[in-house]
């Protein structure tokens, strides 16, 4: 679903400063949309006198997605991943996995471990 914002909204959030264009405008000139986009940062485009689209600038572009994507909890959860497994990618730490391999994880709980064959659980 698409809300519609009016143009002083658009404004409210870009700038009062930040350049209107018609679509026709557009049309005609699209260069100095471009330029705009460059020099201000964002140019919003107009349909008659609503807001349609926002032409932004590629560097502004680059920062939005960057920002959203440190927000978004799945690349948050793959950047905590990529740290921890970074960290097997040492001599220190092959070493404590080899030795996790060969000693088995230790109980957390003064439950026995779990068997790997027949029923599964905890065993008590």
């Amino acid at each position: 679903m698409r809300t519609r914002e009016t143009l002083e909204e658009v404004l409210d959030l870009t700038g009062a400063d930040t350049p209107v264009h018609s679509a026709s405008a557009v049309k005609n000139g699209w260069g100095r949309i471009v330029e705009g986009a460059v020099r201000h940062g964002e140019v919003i485009v107009t349909n008659h006198s609503r807001p349609e689209v926002v032409v932004i600038d590629v560097g502004v572009y680059a920062d939005l997605v960057r920002r959203a994507r440190a927000k978004d909890p799945l690349e948050v959860l793959r950047a905590d991943f990529d740290h921890r497994f970074a960290a097997l990618n040492t001599r220190a730490g092959a070493d404590k996995l080899r030795k996790i391999i060969a000693t088995g994880i230790p109980a957390a709980s003064p439950r026995k471990a779990v068997r790997t064959s027949g029923k599964r659980g905890l065993m008590r």
